[in-house]
């Protein structure tokens, strides 16, 4: 089996790809803050779960994976990985 080098994509859309693969990463994160805590209540009867803290923190957990996917959208454009031209 022989493997063939692809042709590296240019800076934003790589930047782009980067990004959205990093954001699909947090948002899985994200999910798992939002459902263990219902896990958590389904098990013990805590009734904690989908008050306003509980909501305020899933929202903060969404916001910090928008912001790190937009760092990551930034810093690839800014630093070109090794073996990528910067186009």
């Amino acid at each position: 089996m022989t493997i063939t080098p692809t042709t590296p994509l240019p800076a934003k859309a790589d930047a782009r790809n980067r990004a959205a693969r990093t954001f699909v990463q947090g948002l899985i994160t994200d999910l798992l803050i939002a459902v263990l805590p219902v896990l958590y209540e389904a098990v013990s009867g805590w009734d904690g779960a989908f008050t306003r803290e509980y909501w305020t923190v899933v929202g903060i957990s969404v916001l910090k994976t928008i912001g790190i996917a937009a760092i990551s959208y930034v810093m690839r454009l800014q630093r070109t990985p090794p073996g990528n031209p910067a186009t």
